[in-house]
């Protein structure tokens, strides 16, 4: 089986295994067992291949544009991690089919074998790229099969997810550095580079950065706390992920670039001290636990920081020591995670304090579990002795003073001690020391115990014969240093580290000796706040501290929100000009860049923004704001750009007539501040508008056409076949930038309806000013007001001029759409034309009607998007650049047509819909009015030199207390004439 076909055949997996998990339940995983072995069974020949001293690659051109490959390697190391996804995770399928508790399980078995795909991406990736995107797959599998526990699961998951972060950050860090580095995206070219041999800053800082991310996912101190967190998660998640998968990811990648960093001194001390620290820690731990799985969640921590500390060593044996370590690790604690859950199953608890003594009752459990300990603990002669014995010695091998190698070995030493005082805790806890009547408890069953004991008794017969692992070892190592492995066998002779087990041994025995006298000062917390606590202590520290911040803008002002962010970009962009000016050499301005019109038009902007800034209605301020596009849009056409000033035009419309929905929820007046308030924004704005002036004037018009539109000038032709060449570079050269802005566009259109969802119903009504107000004086205003009361007289000419005009408009709409690709045009500009028809539409309205559902919207906007996006796929069907978003063109007769049409048949849904979204929430009123309980009124005959109650129209004062005319007044002052006709309009 290829690389490729492997991926996709896990892939299938999870795709396959909702719908039979819909069928059979929590059984499912006796399908997925022996998918997993047909899986690893035609493996079979690849691995011969690597064994025999080959590799086995797959490339193939996955982002061309950044040469970005989908680059698949099967060597030594990926080999050993690969052989321990595959068959830890057929024991752990088939183990969770007797395991689960009946029911559907969608979720647990579509994330475990998600996991099992991305952790076998992870270790196959040749490209950094890929390397990062299953990373991080693994990051999110772990934290949703957390999550799927529950409720109790939730906190932990969190946690587990803030700590992956943090190391999903740094890896993605260290990726950008070694790509721009060695300016490839190839792993292995980019491990084997040359720029490693200089031990300097930048080979410590992104050895560093890489350790750190190593760190989090084996769970080394200080990123350790999210491993016992992770036991809310199911028992088989603990033995798959927690015991032999994720946090062997954190081991995998420490173990991949050990080929640049095995000799850098950075990477040497870090992984050695937090690798020793974390294995005595952890032991400590261990041993104050009295839940079985929380002590094995511990010594899983104890046990990488062995594995770790070996990593940072660096030499030949400490690399071999690691690798058959791993292996070990993986048999022996997921076998043991299992058999927690067996005990779990059968006696209703797995806490030490509440257990029976399970030793008569469970006899296969109690020897099996003895064998797991015993291994775990580096008892002869299981795989867990040889591996302990490499260890112990691979620390005497350190590089460094003298002294870093004994040191390096003591501490492991007094790891082992606890090792081993923890692992017989396991067993006595268990099996001897309970007091509980053992009545009901019985042997688990077959289906359920042999999947737990497979892994664990398997380490018997490799003990013995450790020779059987060596030539999978030596691959391994060979990719990391180019060396053979160090030689593996049971015995060594009398060496420093056999004589260390039998100390080791012996210490143990006499701390299992005293466990009734030291279990009562052991089993508490030892420190005053746990890990978990001080992650949460550090979220409420993030938070408060985001509180503050949020204060300086925790108001309905405008102001408050935009003085911040205009304050930093004034002071970047003056500071930035003004460190250009004084820092290098300005080039001198493209000649023949000004034109007479250029005056005129700053002349028009000056104006309209004074008119803003001086308007005291906001109906002035929003027409000069109008001014200001307009006058902008004069200048786009007079530079030759009539796409973009189209588009400008257009959008300023739009813009003001939303702008004016808005204002009909808002005070016709600015509210009246003091002089003294007015000075700091008329202050920001100057300063603001120098430096913005000061960048204009250092930054743009001094230097040619840039290469890259020099390029689009001159192939834009030729590779599209089309003449527009702005639409060419949005829909074509970069649709990928379009494609997200339309994302954009649409995020904001549904967060239009769910921030105003959220809005009270009563603040997006129009106030009644009819209480307590009076117009003003003139009769002129008060004529003029009450033509304005009579909207049906005052639609007709605009519903007449509508008759031609949509035609015309729609017309215009298809002819701008269809010949985009050629000439000045395009989806989005077509769409704002159509959108603009249908905002007048909606202005011709005698009310306010929505001009449709939110479903159909949605469904624009969602549709628009999701066209985009499978024209992108169509990409791949290109013969000569396959790749996404790239274009497909041909023509029928002299008609050039081109898949870039149906993109822009995306972008013309999804903007219609985002327009649709804007008058219907913000043009709409709702039924009842806020002012009053009853029935919406029906608009009412004016009086002479009234006004109807329903509108405010011009300019109010508020009247005296005492000059308010009461509601009874203002009713009996009705003319007869005035009742008949509400009565005939009801």
């Amino acid at each position: 089986m290829t690389l490729v076909w492997l991926l996709v055949a896990l892939a299938a997996v999870p795709v396959l295994v909702v719908p039979l998990t819909h069928v059979v339940g929590r059984r499912a995983g006796w399908a997925v067992a022996p998918a997993y072995t047909v899986i690893a069974a035609l493996m079979i020949p690849s691995a011969a291949t690597v064994l025999d001293g080959g590799e086995v690659t797959a490339r193939y051109s996955w982002v061309p544009s950044l040469d970005v490959d989908l680059a698949l390697r099967l060597d030594g190391l990926s080999l050993v991690f690969l052989a321990i996804v595959l068959v830890v995770g057929i024991v752990v399928m088939a183990y969770s089919a007797a395991y689960l508790p009946q029911g559907r399980n969608l979720g647990f078995y579509l994330w475990m074998t998600t996991f099992a795909l991305g952790m076998a991406g992870l270790v196959l990736a040749d490209d950094l790229v890929l390397l990062f995107l299953c990373w991080e797959i693994t990051s999110l599998a772990s934290f949703l099969l957390i999550a799927n526990a529950g409720q109790g699961g939730e906190a932990g998951a969190q946690r587990t997810l803030l700590m992956t972060f943090i190391g999903g950050l740094a890896l993605l860090v260290a990726v950008v550095i070694i790509i721009v580095t060695t300016g490839t995206t190839s792993l292995s070219e980019a491990l084997g580079s040359d720029v490693w041999e200089d031990h300097g800053l930048l080979t410590s800082s992104v050895a560093v950065l890489v350790a750190v991310a190593g760190f989090t996912k084996a769970a080394q101190f200080p990123f350790h706390p999210w491993l016992p967190d992770a036991m809310a998660a199911a028992t088989p998640v603990s033995a798959y992920l927690h015991a032999a998968a994720v946090v062997k990811a954190g081991i995998f990648l420490m173990l991949r670039f050990s080929e640049a960093f095995h000799a850098v001194p950075a990477w040497n001390v870090l992984l050695t001290v937090v690798g020793l620290f974390t294995a005595a820690m952890g032991g400590l731990f261990a041993l104050t636990q009295t839940d079985l799985k929380k002590l094995m969640a511990y010594s899983t921590v104890s046990q990488l920081g062995y594995i770790t500390a070996a990593i940072g060593i660096g030499t030949e044996k400490a690399l071999t020591a690691a690798l058959i370590h791993t292996v070990a690790h993986a048999l022996f604690k997921s076998g043991l995670f299992m058999m927690v859950g067996v005990i779990d199953h059968e006696a209703g608890t797995r806490d030490i304090r509440r257990l029976p003594a399970l030793r008569k009752a469970m006899p296969v459990s109690f020897w099996t579990v003895v064998v797991g300990t015993a291994a775990m603990a580096g008892v002869p002669p299981f795989l867990g002795f040889v591996s302990k014995e490499m260890l112990l010695g691979s620390m005497l091998t350190a590089t460094g003073p003298a002294w870093a190698g004994p040191l390096a070995f003591v501490g492991l030493a007094i790891g082992a001690v606890l090792t081993f005082a923890y692992s017989a805790k396991i067993v006595f806890g268990a099996f001897i020391d309970g007091e509980r009547d053992t009545e009901g408890i019985h042997e688990a069953p077959a289906p359920l115990l042999v999947p737990a004991m497979f892994p664990i008794w398997l380490g018997l017969p490799l003990g013995l014969a450790p020779f059987l692992l060596q030539l999978p070892l030596d691959r391994a190592v060979e990719a990391m240093v180019h060396h053979e492995a160090y030689e593996l066998a049971l015995w060594h002779g009398i060496t420093p580290e056999l004589v260390t087990t039998v100390l080791v041994i012996v210490a143990g025995a006499l701390i299992v000796s005293q466990r009734t006298r030291l279990r009562p000062r052991v089993e508490r917390q030892l420190l005053p706040w746990s890990g978990a606590g001080a992650i949460d202590g550090f979220a409420r520290l993030s938070w408060r501290a985001g509180s503050l911040m949020t204060r300086l803008v925790a108001a309905d002002q405008p102001a408050r929100h935009v003085l911040m962010p205009v304050t930093v970009l004034t002071l970047l962009m003056g500071l930035g000009s003004l460190g250009v000016l004084t820092l290098t050499d300005v080039p001198v301005t493209v000649p023949d860049l000004f034109e007479p019109l250029d005056a005129l038009v700053a002349l028009l902007v000056l104006l309209a923004v004074i008119g803003v800034c001086r308007a005291d209605s906001r109906v002035t301020a929003a027409v000069y704001l109008g001014g200001v596009g307009i006058a902008v849009t004069v200048q786009l056409f007079a530079l030759g750009a009539p796409d973009v000033g189209l588009t400008q035009l257009m959008v300023e419309v739009l813009t003001v007539i939303v702008i004016m929905l808005v204002l009909r929820s808002l005070p016709v007046r600015f509210a009246h501040r003091a002089h003294a308030r007015k000075r700091l924004p008329l202050v920001l704005g100057l300063l603001a508008g120098a430096a913005a002036g000061l960048g204009t004037w250092v930054l743009t018009g001094r230097r040619e056409i840039a290469e890259t539109g020099q390029y689009f000038l001159d192939e834009g032709y030729e590779v599209t076949g089309a003449h527009n060449l702005v639409n060419v570079i949005l829909v074509e050269f970069r649709a990928l930038d379009t494609l997200g802005e339309l994302t954009v566009l649409g995020m904001a259109g549904v967060a239009i309806i769910a921030v105003l969802a959220t809005v009270p119903e009563h603040t997006l009504r129009r106030s009644a000013p009819h209480r307590g107000l009076r117009p003003l004086d003139s009769d002129r205003d008060q004529r003029a007001a009450a033509a304005l009361e009579d909207a049906q007289a005052n639609l007709r000419p605009l519903q007449l001029l509508l008759r031609v005009l949509l035609p015309v408009l729609l017309a215009l709409s298809a002819v701008i759409f269809w010949r985009g690709h050629n000439a000045p045009g395009g989806g989005f500009i077509a769409a704002l034309v159509g959108a603009a028809s249908l905002t007048l539409v909606y202005l011709a309205r005698p009310t306010d009607r929505a001009v449709g559902t939110r479903r159909l919207h949605l469904g624009l906007v969602g549709g628009g998007v999701s066209v985009a996006i499978l024209t992108g796929l169509l990409g791949y069907l290109s013969q000569e650049h396959s790749s996404f978003l790239a274009p497909l063109y041909t023509y029928v007769g002299s008609q050039h047509l081109s898949s870039a049409m149906i993109f822009d048949a995306g972008v013309y849904a999804a903007v219609l819909g985002l327009v649709l979204i804007a008058l219907d929430l913000l043009g709409t009123e709702p039924v009842t009015p806020a002012f009053t309980p009853g029935p919406r009124p029906q608009p009412r005959t004016p009086r002479t030199g009234g006004l109807r109650e329903r509108e405010q129209v011009g300019d109010w004062t508020e009247l005296p207390a005492d000059e308010k005319p009461a509601a009874e007044d203002a009713e009996s002052t009705e003319s007869p004439e005035t009742t008949e006709s509400k009565e005939q309009h009801a």
